[in-house]
């Protein structure tokens, strides 16, 4: 697989300078926030009945059984081609697609697909849940532990970030072919132990697209009536549990750690070293990113605690105003990649095994048409950062004038917004390869 940095590759990519990038993007959020305190005053985020119920005749067709049989028989045939192609194909990255259908493609796909239609499309599409109830049948089905909660799922995520981002064979197609069998075989074994349970609360992907699907315009209401919604009103209805902190801030760790991989202060560090080396390395890299990350929020929420009441439970309660910010830097770590390398994925298609097959008339194409200047790149991925951060300071406001007296509200925001600050700046000048 081509190897394409996530980030803007350099300084130079910048259309200003990194420190007016850096210093704008502080100052936008420190007049939100100056404006949200002048004339948001009460909480105004999560009610029950928010949303715009979506017409009758749209959910029926959402719901109807073909549509829920072909969502399944096409996440079905389309993890039979990854898995063919990983096992079957050439294991050479730059002639088999299956590299860049599982990194560019589903990884990075999951984004814009969850954040157009929801949570639910990857529980439509998702081809293990209907293997799992199959295999069901023949386990005497067992509750899942509350004490479970998230963990197995957090295992999952943290097993697939580490190789995609520590392992230094992450492009072959046969480590392709044994995660995705070996994770495959866990979760409908999983599944038909545990039945439903553990694809709602344990199983990786799932809860990765609950956390996007927060996000998007399209949800469902605590009684399960499908509407059309403020994305903030979605955010502010995640669940606020440790469950819920602990998923975004390992997967923002991971994006820090990501665009501090491609600095020239890490590859100094990882140079020369032997491959065991490397891989230590890597892995106390990633594990000390998403510890930052932790640390940074936990200590803001310490420092809230004195102006917070007492009935709140202070470091679940600010969990889901990280969502916004992670997506801010995986639109931002991932954009060039994945319009680059992704376009890989369609030419290779056409011979998925190296047999010499050109199903779709592509050979010989070159990857040169739907690219953007180095400018224009960078401008998405800075204003993703902002964006990001921007939504997450609004989510914190309305969750802080809930959870704060009124006269303590401002002073009570100070250490969140530094943090939000610092990981503004930070993040830009992880993607500029500062």
């Amino acid at each position: 697989m081509t190897t394409l940095a996530h980030g803007l590759g350099g300084r130079s990519d910048l259309p200003l300078p990194l420190w007016l990038a850096v210093g704008g993007a502080a100052l936008a959020l420190l007049v939100s926030f100056l404006v949200l305190g002048a004339f948001w005053s009460s909480p105004r985020l999560g009610r029950p009945d928010a949303g715009r119920p979506l017409p009758p005749r749209l959910v029926r067709a959402l719901d109807h059984r073909v549509t829920r049989t072909a969502a399944r028989l096409l996440g079905g045939a389309l993890l039979t081609a990854l898995l063919a192609a990983a096992w079957a194909g050439p294991d050479d990255p730059a002639r088999n697609p299956a590299p860049t259908w599982w990194y560019v493609w589903f990884w990075v796909g999951l984004v814009p697909l969850t954040l157009l239609l929801g949570a639910g499309a990857w529980r439509r599409l998702d081809p293990l849940r209907p293997l799992a109830a199959l295999a069901g049948r023949a386990l005497p089905r067992r509750p899942l532990p509350e004490r479970v909660s998230n963990w197995p799922a957090l295992a999952g995520l943290s097993a697939f970030l580490w190789l995609e981002l520590v392992y230094d064979h992450s492009a072959s197609p046969r480590a392709v072919a044994v995660f995705v069998t070996g994770y495959a075989l866990v979760q409908v074994l999983a599944g038909a132990r545990y039945g439903p349970a553990w694809f709602e609360r344990a199983e990786a992907f799932g809860g990765y697209t609950a956390l996007i699907g927060a996000a998007s315009p399209l949800g469902r209401r605590a009684d399960g009536t499908p509407v059309l919604r403020n994305p903030l009103d979605g955010l502010a209805g995640l669940p606020r549990t440790g469950a819920t902190t602990r998923a975004v801030v390992l997967l923002l760790g991971s994006t820090a750690f990501d665009g501090l991989s491609r600095t020239p202060l890490w590859s100094d560090a990882v140079q020369g070293t032997g491959r065991a080396a490397y891989l230590l390395l890597g892995t106390a890299g990633l594990a000390g990113a998403v510890g930052a990350v932790a640390l940074t929020y936990l200590l803001a929420v310490r420092l809230s605690l004195p102006y917070l009441r007492r009935s709140a439970r202070p470091y679940a309660e600010f969990g889901h105003t990280l969502v916004p910010v992670m997506l801010g830097y995986t639109v931002a770590h991932y954009f060039s990649f994945a319009l680059f390398q992704g376009q890989a994925g369609l030419l290779l298609a056409g011979d998925p095994l190296g047999r010499g097959w050109d199903l779709f008339g592509l050979a010989g194409r070159r990857i040169d048409y739907l690219l953007l200047p180095a400018g224009g790149i960078a401008l998405v991925q800075v204003g993703a950062i902002v964006a990001g951060h921007l939504v997450g300071v609004i989510a914190a406001h309305d969750r802080s004038v809930a959870l704060m007296p009124r006269r303590h509200a401002r002073a009570g925001q100070y250490p969140m917004l530094a943090v939000m600050i610092g990981y503004t700046t930070a993040g830009i000048a992880l993607l500029a390869g500062a």
